[in-house]
C-alpha cells in the first residue's frame, strides 16, 4: 500500500517539527508512511481505501461478516465449488449493515456485514463452503474526499504512464496526500511548484487517462488518526539523538505507539479476530 495519514507540509510546519528546506523530505515522507503502517497494525484496520475483490467462506446462512467495507461494486457466489463465481447478486439482493453507517460521510463508520435481502425477493443464503463468496468493493474505515480547488492544467492531460501531474494550483496540496481523480488514486511523493510527482494507480486502482481541466479531490482521514500520525512521527524523528523531553512514554517497534498516541487512537482500535483486516 502507498499512503500516509498525514502530509509533509504539516509535519514540517512550526506547529510540529519546524523544519525548513527540503534536505530531509524523502526521509520524513518515508517515516510518515512507516508510522501510518504502525497505526494500521495497532488499530487492526486501515484508514486508506483499497479497491479490491475479496473472497469469503459461506456458511449457508443469509449473513456474511466482512472487514471494514465502504461499498460494494459487485457480489458473486460460486454455487458448485469450481472456482468460478457464476451467480451475480443484484444490489437489491443484499443489504449492508450497520444500516446507518454512512462511510462516505466525515462522521461515518464502515459496514461490517452483508445480509441477504431474501424477504424482498433476493437471494436466500451465502453458499456453504470455502471461498464461495466474492465481494468486489472499496475496503477501509471510510472514504471521504475534499475539493481543494485544484484541477489538471488545461494544456497538460495525463496519460496512463505519466508520473508528473501539472495542476492549476498546488498551494493547497502536499506531499504524502492521496489524490482522487475519477476511479484512480494517486500518491504525491514530491512537488515542484504546480508539478506533482505521483505514484499512479495506488491502493488497488488502475492508472487512467485524465483530460485537462479534470477536477482533483484529496482523501481525508479521521482527525485523530492524522494527529496520531503527526505526533508519533515527530517523536521518532526527534529521538534520533536521544529521548524527546516531555514525551509521555517511549516507543519502539515491539511496543507500538506512545501511550498518548494510543489514547488518540483508542476509539478506532478494532478487536483482533480470526478474519483479519
Amino acid at each position: 500500500m502507498t499512503n500516509a495519514y498525514a502530509d509533509l507540509t504539516t509535519l514540517k510546519s512550526s506547529g510540529v517539527l519546524n523544519i525548513s528546506g527540503t534536505k530531509y523530505d524523502s526521509r520524513l515522507r518515508e517515516l510518515l508512511e512507516a508510522v501510518s503502517r504502525l497505526i494500521d497494525r495497532h488499530c487492526n484496520r486501515h484508514f486508506w481505501v483499497l479497491d479490491a475483490a475479496r473472497r469469503f467462506d459461506g456458511d449457508g446462512t443469509g449473513s456474511l461478516l466482512v472487514p471494514d467495507l465502504v461499498g460494494v461494486t459487485s457480489l458473486r457466489t460460486d454455487e458448485d465449488g469450481d472456482g468460478t463465481f457464476e451467480t451475480v447478486w443484484a444490489a437489491s439482493d443484499y443489504l449492508l449493515y450497520p444500516s446507518n453507517a454512512e462511510p462516505t460521510k466525515p462522521w461515518g463508520r464502515p459496514y461490517g456485514q452483508v445480509v441477504s435481502a431474501s424477504g424482498a425477493g433476493g437471494k436466500a443464503v451465502f453458499t456453504r463452503g470455502r471461498q464461495r463468496v466474492q465481494v468486489q468493493g472499496k475496503w477501509g474505515f471510510r472514504h471521504v474526499t475534499e475539493d481543494r480547488g485544484a484541477a489538471i492544467e488545461q494544456d497538460s492531460p495525463v496519460s496512463t504512464s505519466d508520473t508528473t501531474l501539472t495542476v492549476t494550483d498546488a498551494s493547497n496540496l502536499a506531499v504524502g496526500e492521496t489524490l482522487i481523480l475519477g476511479s484512480e488514486q494517486m500518491y504525491v511523493t514530491s512537488m515542484d511548484g504546480n508539478d506533482l510527482t505521483v505514484r499512479r494507480g495506488v491502493n488497488g486502482t488502475v492508472a487512467a487517462v485524465h483530460t485537462g481541466g479534470a477536477g482533483i479531490e484529496v482523501h481525508r482521514y479521521p482527525v485523530e488518526v492524522v494527529e496520531a500520525c503527526l505526533l508519533q512521527t515527530a517523536r521518532l524523528w526527534d529521538r534520533r539523538g536521544g529521548s524527546l523531553p516531555g514525551a509521555s512514554g517511549t516507543s519502539d517497534a515491539s511496543r507500538g505507539p506512545d501511550p498518548d498516541v494510543r489514547r488518540l487512537l483508542s476509539a478506532y482500535r478494532k478487536p483482533t479476530t480470526g478474519g483479519g483486516a
